[in-house]
């Protein structure tokens, strides 16, 4: 079986019982359900409930975002050690809503990816372009952000990272990205990464796709070659759905 990895960014969506009720609805239909890893990213107010309720289960957690700094003046922030403490495996960073919204740029990801790694969180990096454009504009744009982003970190430290191709365009629209188009662009990534960090790091490092992912696309886009996951938004909100699109990947990817 291929190596793969699923899960969810719940963004600002539910409350702490709310968040604790689909847990246990999504551990109820995985069963005992091992086959590969599995991931939901909570609001922040439901981590610590959530770091309770996963302890020592198959399903991991992580953050939506945290600062670069550790500690400071930073109203409404969160801190890479205040995550660690509450259990956090992942942190995301970079996500295109954090950049629309509140102007996050390559270089204060860059920093939050240097913090991540200094207290031993997984960073889940966003990445991908914010207009459909040609074939050569979004190879330029993913080559020079991911330069901009993994600039001074060691390669080890890159292949760690957990790579989240998600284009803003394809966010919470009706559909995801061509199957095709989707691995043609994980390609100029790894690419991109081998020449960073060598071809053997590059080769092991996991680039998962998130934009619209649901039942009717996930199969095509799961079966790609140099998809190794998926980053399920609205689908993961409701744990039948996503839960079923686990097992149907598992299926086709056995």
């Amino acid at each position: 079986m291929k190596r793969f990895i699923v899960g969810s960014n719940w963004k600002m969506n539910s409350t702490v019982e709310e968040s604790l009720s689909r847990i246990d609805k999504i551990e109820e239909l995985l069963g005992d359900f091992k086959a590969f890893p599995i991931f939901i990213l909570p609001p922040f107010t439901s981590l610590d409930a959530v770091s309770k309720r996963l302890q020592n289960r198959w399903i991991k957690f992580g953050a939506q975002n945290m600062h670069w700094e550790t500690a400071g003046a930073y109203t409404g922030e969160i801190s890479a050690p205040m995550l660690k403490e509450l259990g956090c495996k992942y942190v995301m960073l970079n996500h295109q809503e954090r950049r629309v919204y509140f102007n996050e740029t390559n270089r204060t990801s860059n920093a939050k990816l240097h913090t991540a790694f200094s207290f031993m969180l997984q960073p889940i990096l966003c990445i991908g372009e914010e207009d459909r454009a040609s074939f050569s504009k979004t190879k330029n744009f993913l080559e020079h952000q991911l330069s901009e982003l993994l600039d001074g970190l060691k390669p080890e430290e890159i292949g760690r990272i957990l790579f989240a191709y998600e284009p803003l365009w394809a966010i919470g629209e009706s559909e995801a990205a061509p199957a095709d188009y989707i691995e043609q662009v994980h390609k100029i990534i790894r690419d991109k990464l081998s020449t960073i960090c060598g071809p053997e790091i590059a080769k092991k490092t996991f680039i998962i796709y998130g934009g619209s992912v649901d039942l009717d696309n996930a199969l095509d886009i799961a079966l790609q070659t140099d998809v190794d996951g998926l980053f399920i938004g609205r689908a993961g909100l409701e744990p039948e759905k996503f839960v079923t699109i686990i097992k149907a990947v598992y299926q086709s990817i056995a």
